[in-house]
């Protein structure tokens, strides 16, 4: 068991050296992610607001309509 432990920690380590020394870029997949959040709350913004509008005038027509 503690061979195994070893080489396993040995294996981590190495990895963990390589990873650090490697740059990772992640701007063009933020920019990507960024862009299609956008793209779908451009789209679903005048929805909300016109399912808000609908709620609040709704309520206001049952609290009027009641006399």
């Amino acid at each position: 068991m503690k061979k195994i432990f070893a080489k396993g920690s040995i294996a981590l380590g190495s990895v963990m050296a390589a990873g650090s020394a490697m740059a990772i870029d992640f701007t063009a997949a933020a920019t990507s992610a960024t862009t299609e959040i956008n793209n779908a709350l451009n789209a679903a913004v005048p929805v909300g607001i016109v399912v808000l509008t609908a709620v609040v005038g709704w309520g206001v027509f049952k609290r009027f309509a009641k006399g």
